[in-house]
């Protein structure tokens, strides 16, 4: 899969972009704030888009009103370490496949993007008709 992450601190974005490389797949793009991922998004075009909810200059959730906005198809999964139903609820409502802990674990994120790609082939938009699941030791209910 080609992906684009996002997210404003170094530390979490070289940490998911090495776990998703040893998974196997390739990172196209990497942005630090929500206006530098609509961009990056429209001129790449990924297959899914994995981006922080809490950024400065424009935050997660604004760009992925934008994002969607255009590109109403765009698989984007959300990543908070604010474990919260609201952030949870906000990124369905908005149309977020999933919302990942942060910090980032290995086997979440081989799950989820498993599951994107099986659900790929599949009729309908994505995201549509279900809540986001959130992929951390404990599910937010």
């Amino acid at each position: 899969m080609r992906l684009l992450i996002v997210d404003d601190a170094e530390a979490p974005l070289k940490c998911l972009e090495r776990m998703l490389r040893e998974l196997g797949h390739d990172v196209v793009g990497m942005a630090r704030n929500g206006a530098e991922a609509v961009e990056a998004f429209a001129r790449l075009q990924p297959d899914v888009t994995i981006m922080d909810v809490i950024m400065p200059r424009m935050n997660g959730l604004d760009a992925l009103r934008a994002i969607r906005g255009e590109h109403p198809h765009a698989r984007v999964i959300m990543a908070s370490s604010l474990q919260s139903c609201q952030t949870a609820l906000e990124s369905e409502r908005l149309g977020a496949l999933y919302c990942l802990a942060k910090p980032y674990q290995q086997c979440n994120l081989r799950k989820v993007l498993e599951q994107i790609g099986r659900d790929s082939g599949k009729p309908g938009r994505p995201g549509s008709g279900r809540a986001p699941r959130y992929a951390s030791a404990r599910p937010v209910a």
